[in-house]
Formats: structure tokens, sequence, C-alpha cells
């Protein structure tokens, strides 16, 4: 697929990770939806990605609510119908996690990570015949999951590990989708700010046994590239180093 004119949809856009997928998609000329909790980001976001001169445009959503969900959706819709859909939103339970965690407190989790990618996917395969002016090609939506999903010792929050591995078998599930290609990226630690300083606080003994960090450069890159020409149900990890093509 040429991504050029294309519309994207891209949750959790107004800074880190997604920010950085938003910033690859305009730079190979994309517009842009970007979704965001904290409207000031996405504003600061939509600002960056307009300097690659492609459209962009912010929305304020807490992707935890299904009625913002659907915001989300309409609001796409309004703008022409989106043609990728990159579902990067996600966080841990604020305070305690799971089981000392409220169940609302989990819950939020459970509907953030999973529920929402989940809902805005089956929104915008829905739409996607409704294209303004454009042709029948399927749409590509990434999802995008952590490394939490893939192992097997004890975790800090078994809600986002538990998340984060259905996201991945619900992208293989949704291998034989017609109407869109639906894949996901697996990357480990990214090396976002915060995941620097905390690397960085680490004592040398602590960081044996750990991978690098993840560019988030190549996070992007390899987003991009599954928008673009990934089969349906692929997955790639990124544990820290080179990528690892899954199924």
């Amino acid at each position: 697929m040429h991504l050029r004119w294309r519309l994207a949809v891209v949750t959790g856009a107004g800074s880190g990770l997604g920010r950085e997928v938003a910033l690859r998609l305009a730079r190979v000329g994309a517009s842009v939806l970007v979704v965001d909790r904290d409207l000031a980001a996405a504003e600061d976001a939509v600002a960056q990605l307009e300097l690659c001169r492609v459209k962009a445009w912010s929305l304020q959503a807490d992707l935890a609510e299904d009625d913002a969900v659907r915001l989300v959706a309409a609001r796409a819709r309004d703008l022409g119908g989106a043609d990728l859909l990159v579902n990067n939103a996600g966080g841990w339970t604020s305070g305690e996690q799971y089981p000392a965690a409220s169940s609302a407190a989990w819950g939020r989790t459970l509907a953030l990570n999973l529920r929402a990618p989940m809902l805005l996917t089956q929104l915008f395969l829905d739409d996607l015949a409704h294209r303004g002016g454009r042709s029948d090609e399927p749409g590509a939506v990434v999802n995008v999951s952590s490394s939490a999903a893939l192992g097997h010792e004890a975790y800090g929050s078994p809600e986002y590990a538990a998340t984060k591995a259905a996201l991945v078998r619900f992208t293989t599930a949704m291998a034989g989708e017609r109407r869109a290609r639906v894949t996901c990226v697996v990357p480990g630690w990214v090396g976002l700010d915060r995941a620097v300083a905390q690397w960085e606080a680490l004592h040398e003994s602590e960081r044996e046994g750990l991978l690098p960090l993840v560019a988030p450069e190549l996070v992007a890159t390899t987003v991009v590239g599954l928008l673009r020409e990934g089969v349906g149900g692929t997955i790639v990890e990124l544990p820290g180093g080179e990528p690892s093509r899954g199924r």
C-alpha cells in the first residue's frame, strides 16, 4: 500500500512511541489523526507533523471509555474515512496492581489495553467501505503489544501482561480478515526518556541479562513497514536487537 495521502489514526500519539509513529507516517506523506488523552500534547504533536507539510488533527479521548472510542471513529469518518489504524495507546494500572488494585482500577486497564483496540478495529473495519474517493484496497491495522505478552515469569502488572498477550492472539485470530491486514509489533523495553532514565539508574549487575533498550525509531519504522506491506496475522517481535518476524 502506498501511504502517501492516506489517513492514519494513531492512538496515544501525543507523546512517546505514538508520536514517533505519527511523525514517521507524516514523513512518508500520510495525514494523521492524533488521538491522546492529553489535548495539549496532541496539539503539540500536530504542530510537529504539519512541519512535514501534511494534514494533521488532534482529538482528546480517554480510550478506556467506549464513548470516547466511538468518538474517534466518528471523527475519522468526518475526515473522509481512515485507511490506517495504529492501536498504540495503553498503560499500567495507576497505583497498585492486580490483585491489590480494585476491580474498577484493573478493569480500566483491560478496557484501555484490549477492549479499546478491539472496538476501534471493529469500527474501523465497518467504516472502510465508506472511505471518500479512495480505492477498494484493504486497510491496515497495527496493534502495539509488549514483550510482557511473551514471558512465563512473574510480572509486576499481571493485568497489563494479560492484555498485551491477548492483543497478540487477537491479531493472529484476525489473519483471515479481508477488509484490512491486521498485524502486531511486540517491542521490548522501548528507549523513551523515562525508560532511559530507569536504565541509567540500574546498577551494572542489574543490567546483566537484560536486552538493550529498543530504539523508538526501530519500532516506528517497523509499524510503518507493516502498514505498507504487512501480511494479516503477522507478529513482529523487537526484543532489543534485530526484529524477529513471527507468524
